[in-house]
């Protein structure tokens, strides 16, 4: 009896468990193509990388504040409002980074985006930094010479009360920089500023207006 016992707790608790994995599959961003804005709150995080001698992304440490700071003077411009404590109508989390195209493993993806200090779910560390297909310009260039190129991916998760939270994903396009050997973001970074404001200001442009 004990044993029969035992096994239907351990049956209970597979399906138990199954069935959390199934509630929390993580489901693909939506295109920002579709994404219709309205004037609200926001916060942002800025999350900068570069590519390491393997061809993966790996996180740089320093330099997001001014990007950060360029990002919310965009938004405050057009309308919205920062709001770096609590819960906002928009998170954004923009993953800034410097790649070689011949460098760049075939299939590479790392987590490097970690939004846990913004107090907003669901995290973006589900959606991992994909470096292999950015645009044709970047496949083109694997056979060029030697280029580097600053990328970004921009996730905006939205706040819902009809979908609950809905994740977006968008890229600005590529700029091509000057070659530095290894393409080091500190090295790349000219022109990602006005970048992300003229992607920002065409994304987040109020619809109607």
């Amino acid at each position: 009896m004990l044993k029969k016992l035992f096994f239907f707790s351990i049956l209970i608790f597979s399906i138990v468990g199954m069935s959390g994995c199934a509630a929390h599959k993580t489901v693909p961003p939506s295109p920002l193509s579709s994404f219709k804005p309205a004037l609200g709150t926001f916060n942002v995080r800025v999350v900068l990388f570069q590519l390491k001698g393997n061809g993966s992304p790996e996180q740089v440490e320093t330099g997001s504040l001014p990007i950060a700071k360029n990002m919310i003077q965009t938004l405050a411009g057009l309308g919205y409002k920062y709001q770096p404590n609590g819960e906002a109508d928009y998170m954004i989390e923009a993953r800034v980074g410097s790649i070689s195209p011949k460098v760049a493993a075939h299939g590479a993806e790392q987590r490097v985006g970690f939004s846990d200090s913004l107090n907003y779910g669901p995290r973006f560390r589900s959606y991992p930094i994909m470096v292999r297909t950015w645009s044709p310009r970047i496949e083109q260039a694997k056979s060029s010479p030697n280029t580097c190129f600053l990328v970004a991916e921009m996730l905006v998760a939205e706040k819902n009360s009809q979908a609950g939270k809905v994740i977006y994903s968008g890229s600005p396009d590529p700029i091509e920089v000057p070659y530095e050997l290894g393409c080091p973001f500190a090295k790349c970074a000219q022109g990602v500023n006005q970048g992300i404001s003229n992607f920002l200001m065409k994304r987040f442009a109020p619809v109607g207006n």
